[in-house]
């Protein structure tokens, strides 16, 4: 006989001592002393429920060693029940502790994402700011058309010419009046008036410029 059996022969009795007024309990001290010493287990006590039948006893039962016995039985089996709680307990925890590593992880790594973000989006800024710049200082480095002189104008103008590259700007480069216009400010600031020195310092013959220094009309 397996111990199945055996719980299960001894819970038919003691649910007939339990049972009425609670006398005939001659024998439930023994059966009680019987049961303790069999290998009771959680799956044991799910199956037969015998806890339930130890307590009924222990309810209608005037025989102080009998309740006595009944109460450790019932304290013993409840440790199995704690320590399903516990586990079940434990698990759940150890679930939401790792729920909560994954979310933290997670929200780790938006934050680096977002951060990589930023720098590079503050890199370009940077970039565009220097091109900008560096573009702006460039053209201001030109000096202003402030001058009303007839000749200045008249190189200006030739040497706008010349500079043209079949009809087109380059990309990144000054257009061909701002040039010519450096061009003519640095010649004119070497002799400091418009007379033959200041005509011939282009070279000559200029081969842009046929004629030269007829070229000027005047």
């Amino acid at each position: 006989m397996n111990a199945e059996e055996d719980v299960l022969r001894i819970q038919k009795k003691l649910n007939k001592m339990s049972s009425g007024d609670g006398t005939g309990q001659e024998q439930a001290l023994e059966l009680l002393k019987t049961l303790q010493k069999l290998p009771v287990n959680l799956e044991l006590l799910q199956k037969t429920r015998i806890g339930m039948t130890v307590n009924a006893l222990r309810k209608s039962s005037k025989d102080e060693e009998v309740i006595s016995l009944s109460k450790t039985l019932i304290k013993n089996w409840k440790k199995f029940l704690s320590g399903t709680h516990k586990d079940t307990k434990d698990g759940n925890a150890s679930s939401n502790n790792k729920k909560k590593d994954e979310k933290s992880d997670k929200s780790k790594e938006e934050s680096e994402l977002k951060k990589e973000k930023d720098v590079s989006d503050n890199r370009d800024t940077k970039a565009n700011d220097k091109v900008n710049k560096d573009l702006n200082k460039k053209q201001s480095s030109f000096p202003s058309s402030t001058t009303t002189d007839a000749v200045r104008l008249k190189c200006r103008e030739l040497l706008a010419s010349a500079l043209q590259v079949e009809g087109n700007t380059i990309d990144g480069c000054a257009s061909p009046e701002e040039l010519a216009e450096e061009l003519e400010e640095a010649i004119f600031g070497e002799f400091k008036n418009t007379d033959n020195k200041y005509r011939n310092r282009l070279p000559s013959p200029y081969p842009l410029f046929p004629g030269w220094p007829t070229a000027f009309p005047f």
